[in-house]
């Protein structure tokens, strides 16, 4: 999440990765709201997979703008609304995340030179994104990037923006959901074989990777064992929709 609004001013200011010509550029942009977030060790990699979208014309995500001489990284700031949870997002916005995801993956193998590896950025909750007239329009935060499948951003997705955990949703809307998300990205065997597993493991590596201090531990483990149990019941259902993949 946002860590801070700044009011960028030039004193202070210092660009970093950027051709003089573009830091003029850059530099005239000042008393505008920005973002500023302190530097961590996995902000270069987040912040040259940026860097490299924007070149490539992907413009559905923050631009980094540079480094200061305190260790703090800007970026743009996108005007819009950001989800505070999941379960609210209707599946036309989905669809239209999908297709954004899909552009992002296929830009991204010019980074990998791997038509098997992406830029994965492995949050990609709608609590992540940013929308305007109920449209996603950018995604943001992208410390957790790395090279990873395809499948492991979409298995992220389809279980948060679809909400597989919510016991409450009827089951038959959470496949048409599903089903209808994954034509959006592109059905594809390669990627999406044996996907109701490649869920459960996704599921399964949230609370693997969270820690058991955390106070909202037990409430996380439970959420992800229901909907791991709702991906096994389902899981004949779910190898259906898979079946109509090239």
């Amino acid at each position: 999440m946002v860590d801070y609004l700044w009011n960028l001013r030039l004193k202070f200011y210092q660009l970093k990765n950027y051709t003089a010509e573009d830091q003029q550029i850059m530099l005239k942009k000042i008393n505008k709201i920005y973002v500023r977030r302190p530097h961590k060790k996995e902000s270069d990699f987040a912040n040259n997979i940026l860097i490299f979208l924007e070149k490539n014309g992907f413009d559905f995500s923050q631009k980094y703008l540079g480094t200061d001489d305190d260790n703090y990284d800007y970026f743009e700031y996108i005007k819009g609304f950001v989800p505070l949870d999941i379960g609210n997002i209707d599946i036309n916005q989905l669809i239209e995340f999908m297709k954004i995801v899909k552009l992002m993956h296929d830009i991204s193998t010019k980074f990998t030179n791997n038509n098997n590896l992406v830029i994965c950025h492995n949050d990609l909750s709608p609590c992540n994104v940013v929308f305007e007239n109920n449209k996603p329009i950018a995604i943001i935060d992208w410390d957790t990037a790395s090279i990873g499948k395809r499948w492991e951003d979409l298995t992220y997705i389809v279980w948060l923006w679809i909400n597989l955990g919510d016991p409450l949703k009827n089951d038959d809307l959470k496949l048409n959901q599903m089903e209808l998300c994954l034509k959006a990205y592109g059905l594809n065997k390669s990627i999406l074989r044996n996907f109701a597993e490649k869920l459960i493991w996704r599921m399964q590596k949230v609370i693997n990777d969270m820690d058991i201090k955390n106070p909202q531990y037990q409430k996380t483990k439970k959420w992800v064992e229901y909907s791991q149990k709702w991906v096994g019941k389902n899981k004949e259902k779910i190898n259906d929709i898979i079946k109509q993949c090239k």
